[in-house]
């Protein structure tokens, strides 16, 4: 039967041939219910299937007993019209050897992302096992979320059991004959670490109470009787609705990852002083370009910071501030859906010379593999969950797999140039619904020579780093994506910059620094390459590192890659088995380049580099280059080296420049002046059929504006 306690509402249960609904009367008291508004839970008209019609012979109601007596192993589950969310409920129960079942409550709908919107809810587990038990499965656990917190009193298969839920406000609680047997609070960074490692990650307020919630009976198999229903509506006390208060540390950044391969990748998270940016905050000194170039030769940290933030205020409180706060982090990942095989690691604490990063290299990794990875914060003197995050990543297929595969190519970020107001860059949502293996940023991710502000402080770098990745959307993409982080000149120091210059009062060298050691995913020596099934292998290279003076004389001594990077290279490509081989550079190779720039091998001022890179690609077959840098999107080729590169283009409606649009050269297959990003899919027609590489400009909505399919095809 239903009852009412201190609910301010009378619920009326209409019963229909399709269901029951709920409606409530605000008028009314709860002491002036009739039999009529009142309908027993043991009776078919209070229950309907999970589509929606009548309850079919898999149940029997009689004698005041709800008994499943047809299981149909997870087809057969039953759930009520909407009730009040606030509630408790006891029942007693029995079940067959081998049964499993439950009761199940705040059951609503979470999406197609979630289950394929089916029902879901807290549940109530109930299934043969014993008192000892105390796995997140048995009796009486909060199912899959929380485990009997000890031993319990258990009546075996064929006897009744007891069983009571208290559902009030964020306040669990499971009793079994008479016993307190879990409990749990459904708000704060704990709850959020719970819903992080179970099968409900990605429900919003899987647990609390909404209106329209419903109560489930599940058919997981064997049979099962219900009886003595008892529901009683409830006011929620104020305890019960309190939101823990957040503290920090938090994960604004949430994480990032690099250098995958088939069996090791490394992950990378920042503890911050808030869970997200400065959305409101203030605006910085305006410094103009001339104005730029006089600082950049001023070496004091404090002036250089100063003098761009209005009087009296704060780094932390301009706008887009994401600052480190000291704490500690810990890492948790397992394949698949294999949450039995959760591997965690031990807790590093953040530090402020190292702007509160951390950074794993896990390695034993199963190829060809999603994994989930789970960031686990806590402050440093109490032992308390204070913030959660949840990824992923993929491992790279077996170099003999025959596996498509799908990647994308940016460049050109930064946080003043977005095109999504405070969401962050366009592409990101758009690169998610194509959700390619793995993604390149090739550089140029940030800009410190750039105003508001001009980052020529360690400083002020961090800030710029913190602040593009706590766009949502940015933070998001890389949070569930493996990627490969490249480095250009803009994010190591400054434009066309190489070792032993310096801007404000970072040098060359401390900007690697903070690039390869802190800020991104580590990997020494900083260029790899990596393959990707049997007929895809990808090299990433360092553009940056090992380079030359752009001021010294062209010749057989100047070069970018350097002789180890360049020597690996070639080696490597000889070596290479892959019917494809796809080269990452930062800087390109073919151009054709602007005339007054100074850093690439398009360019003249790098050109015996330049002509012995082409020459030996010219020796391989099916050699590509996709490139950053550019702010422009173009496909190129060297017809006497026989070679293809792809540049990009800018990852932002706000950044093409630097080419006139129609300026097409002799190298050109296509340009685009325009922002957007480059495809690349690895595809297999058929059994016997030879793979087909495609590569495709695209806007940054995603409409594709080019196709080029490897090989060519020739007449």
């Amino acid at each position: 039967m239903i009852r009412f306690k201190r609910f301010p509402f009378l619920v009326l249960f209409l019963a229909s041939s399709v269901g029951l609904h709920a409606a409530f009367a605000e008028d009314a008291r709860p002491d002036d219910q009739r039999s009529s508004n009142t309908l027993d839970f043991a009776i078919a008209e209070f229950w309907e299937t999970l589509d929606g019609k009548p309850v079919t012979d898999s149940w029997e109601f009689a004698d005041g007993e709800v008994r499943l007596v047809q299981p149909r192993g997870g087809n057969g589950s039953l759930v009520s019209g909407p009730l009040p969310p606030n509630f408790e409920l006891s029942w007693e129960w029995k079940i067959d050897e081998k049964t499993n079942t439950g009761l199940k409550y705040r059951v609503r709908r979470f999406g197609k992302h979630l289950f394929s919107n089916n029902y879901l809810g807290i549940e109530y587990q109930i299934i043969d096992d014993k008192p000892t038990s105390l796995a997140k499965g048995s009796t009486a656990s909060i199912y899959d979320l929380v485990a009997p917190e000890h031993e319990k009193v258990l009546h075996p298969a064929g006897q009744w059991n007891q069983s009571r839920v208290v559902a009030s406000g964020h306040r669990l609680e499971h009793y079994l004959n008479g016993q307190l047997v879990a409990s749990a609070k459904t708000t704060g960074p704990s709850w959020d670490k719970t819903i992080a490692l179970s099968k409900f990650y990605g429900s919003q307020d899987f647990g609390s109470p909404k209106p329209g919630d419903r109560i489930m009976l599940t058919d997981h198999g064997g049979k099962a009787v219900y009886r003595k229903f008892q529901f009683t509506a409830i006011d929620v006390a104020p305890a019960d609705l309190e939101t823990p208060i957040a503290t920090a540390p938090f994960l604004g950044n949430a994480m990032r990852n690099s250098w995958a391969d088939q069996d090791s990748i490394v992950i990378w998270t920042r503890t911050t002083a808030r869970p997200d940016f400065v959305a409101d905050g203030k605006a910085f000194v305006s410094v103009s370009r001339n104005d730029a170039r006089k600082l950049a030769n001023e070496t004091d940290a404090e002036k250089l910071l100063r003098v761009q933030l209005p009087e009296g205020a704060e780094l932390s409180e301009m706008l887009g501030a994401c600052p480190g706060a000291p704490g500690r982090v810990r890492l948790m990942y397992f394949p698949g859906k294999q949450r039995y095989a959760l591997k965690t690691t031990e807790w590093i604490t953040t530090k402020p010379e190292s702007d509160f990063t951390a950074q794993w290299k896990l390695k034993g990794l199963k190829p060809d593999t999603q994994y989930a990875a789970i960031i686990e914060a806590q402050s440093l003197d109490r032992d308390e969950t204070t913030a959660v995050v949840r990824g992923a990543f993929r491992t790279a297929p077996k170099a003999n797999a025959r596996k498509d595969v799908k990647f994308c190519i940016t460049t050109c970020h930064d946080f003043i140039r977005r095109d999504d107001g405070m969401k962050g860059h366009k592409i990101y949502p758009t690169m998610t619904k194509m959700q390619p293996d793995f993604v390149v940023h090739a550089g140029d991710i940030e800009y410190y020579d750039k105003p508001d502000p001009w980052a020529m402080t360690i400083e002020l770098m961090r800030f710029k780093w913190g602040r593009i990745f706590a766009l949502p959307s940015n933070r998001d993409f890389y949070s569930h994506t493996t990627s490969y982080f490249l480095k250009d000149d803009h994010d190591t120091l400054k434009n066309d910059c190489w070792a032993g210059q310096a801007y404000g009062s970072v040098s060359f060298e401390q900007g690697v620094q903070l690039f390869n050691e802190e800020q991104f995913p580590s990997l020494t020596p900083r260029y790899t390459n990596v393959r990707w099934g049997r007929d895809l292998e990808v090299w990433f290279l360092e553009g940056r590192d090992y380079r030359s003076p752009n001021s010294m004389p062209d010749g057989p001594e100047k070069t970018i890659l350097g002789n180890e990077q360049k020597a690996w290279l070639f080696k490597t490509l000889d070596e290479s088995t892959a019917t494809f081989k796809v080269i990452c550079s930062p800087t390109p190779v073919v151009g054709p380049d602007r005339d007054n720039k100074k850093d690439n091998h398009a360019n003249e001022i790098f050109a015996h580099e330049g002509d012995e890179i082409r020459a030996k690609l010219a020796t391989i077959d099916n050699v590509i280059v996709l490139c950053g840098d550019r702010h422009w999107q173009y496909a190129s080729f060297d017809s006497e080296a026989d070679l293809w590169e792809f540049g990009c283009g800018p990852g932002s409606e706000e950044h093409e420049l630097g080419w006139k649009p129609g300026d097409e050269r002799p190298q050109h297959r296509f340009l685009r002046v325009a922002g957007g990003f480059l495809s690349g899919e690895l595809k297999y027609a058929g059994e016997e059929d030879e793979p087909r590489l495609t590569l495709r400009h695209h806007k940054v909505d995603g409409e594709a504006v080019s196709e080029f399919a490897f090989p060519v095809k020739t007449e």
